[in-house]
């Protein structure tokens, strides 16, 4: 049921919150390339810290990355 939520919801709207947040920055006034740019760096930085949440949470479960390799 996870799996089915995130391929439904969650990665649709991930994938899309860049494109969003650069029509907004374009409509706003911005040039298009330094929208993008923009867009692209605020997506990246919000995966990053997923990267970040999801290693603590395997960390505090007992799960390292060691284990699974």
């Amino acid at each position: 049921m996870k799996n089915v939520i995130l391929r439904s919801i969650v990665v649709p709207l991930a994938s899309r919150a860049g494109t969003a947040l650069a029509a907004y920055l374009v409509s706003k006034g911005l040039d298009g390339t330094l929208a993008d740019q923009f867009a692209n760096g605020v997506l990246a930085l919000l995966l990053v810290g997923c990267d970040i949440i999801t290693s603590k949470a395997l960390h505090l479960v007992g799960i390292d990355k060691q284990e699974a390799a």
